[in-house]
């Protein structure tokens, strides 16, 4: 094999220079390849599958200059993910090295239990060709040792073809075109990606030059190893171009990003991105934001506390285990979802207290412009002036909260998408290290700036690293189960508990103000039969405070209305003790007697991550029905 350096043109050199992570959301595209044990001609195989990644770094290069990649930050990168198996593999990694490119993350199925050496088969066999050299600092790397997790031979091949798969964007195969049964092997492989929809390059032996094997023609099949039975006729020649439009829909975030555009999922990115609630101001700012921080943003906090009877906070969570804290993929992910949640929790404060404080400044408003009824006499004007004065400064106050503060600040749909974002890195952070997420069956396009930031972030974190054995599997297990199941059982418990006690609040409030104007009626038409038998002629104030209460009395009950109708504190509770039972079966399941613990606990969590996005999905689609309102 002829494995003399097969340099990119100075362009790429550029392109994929590997620059130190800054912190920032890179472009990141993983190309994963899969291949055959045998090969009868290393020399072709090895020239043909250089074409094929010459052709993915040009790809590269027109993805990392399309116009969407200035919605990334920092350097973009490329990676390969590669089973490490003698034959295609390492002939394939040799050809990445020869290209000029690194970014190379090998994954192991095999752990020795005596040594600890690292094998692409059984180390039972004593094939000396199996064993391979764990990749050098800082190059990453990804072990599964199947014997210590209880995975069989067949099973942890086929693990090996998932996670490629999984955290592939486009898959370079070299299959013979013979067979696709054996698990974990070329055809499964392939066939994996192609049911997910990720572009495959196909490289058969005997064939001149790479194909491409595009979704859009797969899906005229029933399934992918249906069609790939007629893979001959379907794949394509593969070029640059071609694979550089099947990407973008992935890469791309959603939207009209033309110049003009009014796309609402862009302007929500660039606001997002744009104001960032949690910065430290300076100067007059900083005061101006101290100051709200400290008064007007804590008023639902106080409300939840006296109207919610809020019980004991719960225990502190599980830490997560040292070693996956180490990872560099998981504090990024980590990181990201703590600053979302973080943001949420600010801007959930803002929004509440702004529709708290609209509703008093509403009712206020009405006692103000009523109160010239309770007086008479030459005073009568002045008093209209000083009422009309005080009711017109309340509308300030009010524009200012709803249009100026709430408004102009699109804190409305920042929350929305905060809390959204902030759920969804939470599924992530905890499925991660298992190795899946729940966006895994479908290589898609995002369907919300939310969804594409988070799956942005999982490439840019890549596959966990190290040996994921039986302890570090049930360790982090333990972890997530943590974070998706126990705390999320017991965070829906308190809130049905604040969201019911509130409610019936809010009621208790309503029926109070409809008691005191029937009462206050009553006791006016009472006192009206009565006034001819007694001779007795109340004072003007007596009928200025019926005129109050009546005005008064149904701007309380609006007010509740108002405050349920943007709240939905009935339907929250409900939703919330549903989810609580859902949690908690879901736990409860997990010590079911003679399920398998990989895939039992893996198919546990990620339905408890999908419940946790459904759930912000849902709760987003209701808040945005639920927009903040001005009192009249």
């Amino acid at each position: 094999m002829d494995s003399a350096p097969i340099r990119a043109p100075a362009q790429l050199a550029a392109v994929v220079d590997a620059a130190p992570d800054d912190g920032r959301l890179p472009l990141v595209l993983t190309v994963g390849f899969t291949g055959h044990r045998a090969l009868d001609d290393g020399e072709a195989a090895f020239a043909l599958i250089a074409t094929a990644f010459r052709e993915v770094l040009a790809t590269f290069e027109q993805v990392a200059s399309a116009p969407y990649a200035a919605a990334y930050a920092g350097a973009p990168r490329l990676r390969l993910l590669i089973g490490a198996a003698p034959g295609a593999d390492r002939i394939a990694e040799a050809a990445w090295r020869a290209t000029g490119l690194d970014g190379v993350h090998q994954i192991y199925p095999f752990r020795d239990p005596e040594t600890g050496a690292a094998y692409t088969d059984q180390p039972a066999k004593a094939d000396p060709g199996a064993r391979v050299d764990v990749l050098p600092d800082p190059e990453p790397w990804t072990g599964i040792d199947a014997l210590s997790l209880g995975l069989e031979p067949d099973q942890a091949h086929a693990e090996v073809a998932r996670w490629i798969v999984r955290h592939a964007d486009v898959l370079v195969a070299w299959w013979n075109g013979e067979q696709a049964t054996a698990a974990g092997g070329a055809g499964d492989t392939m066939a994996k990606a192609l049911e997910r929809g990720s572009p495959v390059i196909w490289l058969k032996p005997g064939v001149a030059a790479p194909r491409l094997a595009r979704i859009d023609h797969i899906r005229q099949h029933a399934d992918a190893l249906e069609a790939m039975q007629a893979l001959d006729s379907l794949a394509h020649p593969f070029d640059a171009r071609t694979l550089a439009d099947l990407l973008e829909p992935v890469l791309a975030p959603p939207g009209d990003d033309a110049p003009g555009s009014r796309d609402p999922e862009v302007l929500a990115r660039l606001d997002y991105a744009a104001v960032d609630p949690l910065r430290r101001e300076r100067g007059a700012q900083a005061w101006r934001h101290r100051l709200l921080e400290r008064t007007l943003w804590r008023t639902y906090a106080r409300f939840e506390r006296i109207a919610g009877a809020l019980p004991p906070v719960p225990d502190a969570p599980v830490r997560a285990p040292p070693e996956l804290e180490a990872q560099p993929g998981f504090s990024r992910l980590l990181a990201e979802g703590r600053t979302a949640a973080a943001r949420a929790s600010h801007l959930s404060s803002v929004h509440r207290s702004e529709q708290l404080l609209l509703i008093a400044i509403a009712i206020l408003a009405v006692v103000v412009g009523a109160a010239p009824a309770l007086t008479g006499g030459p005073s009568l004007s002045r008093v209209h002036t000083i009422a009309a004065t005080l009711e017109f400064s309340l509308a300030v106050v009010a524009f200012f909260l709803a249009d100026l503060l709430a408004g102009r600040a699109h804190r409305h749909r920042r929350w929305s998408d905060a809390r959204r974002l902030a759920e969804r890195l939470r599924a992530a952070v905890a499925t991660w290290p298992l190795g899946f997420d729940i966006a895994d069956a479908h290589a898609s396009a995002p369907p919300t700036w939310t969804e594409w930031r988070a799956r942005a972030l999982l490439r840019a974190a890549g596959p966990p690293r190290g040996w994921i054995d039986g302890p570090r599997f049930e360790a982090d297990v333990v972890w997530a189960r943590d974070r998706l199941i126990g705390s999320q059982a017991a965070y829906h418990h308190r809130a049905a508990h604040v969201a019911d006690r509130i409610e019936g609040f809010v009621r208790r409030v309503e029926a109070a103000a409809f008691g005191v104007l029937l009462l206050t009626l009553l006791i006016y038409l009472l006192l009206s039969w009565t006034q001819p038998l007694f001779g007795w002629n109340p004072p003007h104030w007596v009928g200025g405070l019926v005129t109050v209460v009546s005005a008064v009395s149904p701007a309380v009950a609006a007010g509740c209305l108002a405050l349920e109708a943007t709240n939905g504190f009935g339907e929250l509770a409900l939703r919330s003790s549903r989810l609580e039972a859902e949690f908690a079966a879901l736990g409860e399941r997990f010590d079911e007697a003679g399920a398998p613990p990989y895939h039992h606990a893996r198919r546990l969590l990620r339905r408890a991550a999908e419940l946790l996005v459904e759930d912000a999905d849902a709760w987003r689609d209701r808040l945005l029905r639920r927009r903040i309102v001005r009192g009249a």
